[in-house]
């Protein structure tokens, strides 16, 4: 195991770039709205009408098509999608929906999905969580801050710690919302930028970072996200202190790293974000695994 302290984290200051392969043949590429969700329908709005995704008629289910990328169009509330839903010949599923705080406060978020306690409130089932495409995360985080600056839009982008569903579907899944209200979620300069990241995210690309699950602190971290926006790493799982208060499993914490896509041995920790006590316990976890332990 290998221990790195690095509490002052520059962006990329640690990591070398290495040629990445491409993702995966577009036409297995998928985005999923949902007109029951009205930023996600919003979004999928700007998909057809400044994007150019054209319907496919014939299909079972309302499907776009622009540059076989394909844009499916759900009455469920995405969260609530099952493996039924999506063909078997999809690679990665990027989800447009609606964010909810209880704060109400405006933002831009991109996260994976899993449950990773007992709790399983919004979809998917317990202690089970998604694959993930660190990668997909960065590029969306950075295409929407690019897009929010470009637009003169005052709006947080954020990463979200992971959470709700699905968590059974077989290949990396990324969630691009606009929150948090009635507002924000029609706001159709919101659904282009929002439109325009995914797009960006599933763009294949020659640079790549290395992966990392990010551990400790709120649920959105300011921390993981500057990291995953800017420094050395991709991040996809992200475990906040709440998961640790809740009883998140060393099962669990393992299958954040094997459900990550490639080769993922990097556990990048907000040190002051987790209780003592949850700290040392996760510590001793990643120590008897052998991971490489990054101090943020």
């Amino acid at each position: 195991m290998a221990f790195v302290d690095q509490s002052n984290l520059a962006p990329s200051s640690r990591a070398s770039v290495r040629i990445e392969p491409a993702l995966q043949p577009p036409s297995s590429l998928m985005i999923v709205s949902s007109r029951a969700d009205p930023a996600s329908w919003n979004i999928a709005q700007a998909l057809i009408t400044k994007i150019g995704f054209e319907q496919e008629h014939g299909q079972r289910i309302e499907t776009y098509l622009k540059e076989n990328v394909r844009l499916l169009v759900l009455e469920k509330i995405g969260i609530y999608t099952n493996p039924n839903d999506i063909p078997s010949d999809v690679a990665t599923t990027i989800f447009v929906s609606k964010h909810v705080s209880s704060s109400g406060r405006a933002a831009l978020t991109v996260h994976t999905t899993g449950n990773l306690t007992k709790e399983a409130k919004f979809g998917g089932n317990p202690e089970e969580l998604s694959h993930v495409d660190p990668s997909i995360i960065r590029r969306a985080l950075r295409a929407l801050k690019v897009g929010v600056s470009r637009a003169g839009v005052e709006i947080e982008v954020t990463m979200e710690a992971t959470h709700h569903g699905p968590t059974n579907l077989s290949m990396p899944v990324c969630f691009v919302e606009i929150g948090s209200g009635e507002k924000e979620w029609t706001n159709p300069v919101l659904g282009g930028i929002a439109a325009k990241a995914v797009m960006s995210a599933i763009s294949k690309m020659e640079e790549t970072y290395p992966t990392a699950v990010g551990f400790g602190g709120t649920h959105y971290s300011a921390k993981h996200t500057r990291i995953c926006m800017e420094g050395g790493y991709a991040i996809g799982h992200l475990v906040s202190s709440h998961s640790f208060d809740g009883g998140v499993s060393e099962r669990v914490i393992g299958d954040t790293f094997t459900k990550t896509s490639g080769s993922c041995n990097t556990a990048i920790v907000d040190w002051k974000g987790l209780h003592s006590n949850d700290r040392r316990k996760l510590v001793a976890s990643l120590e008897a695994d052998g991971r490489e332990i990054v101090r943020c």
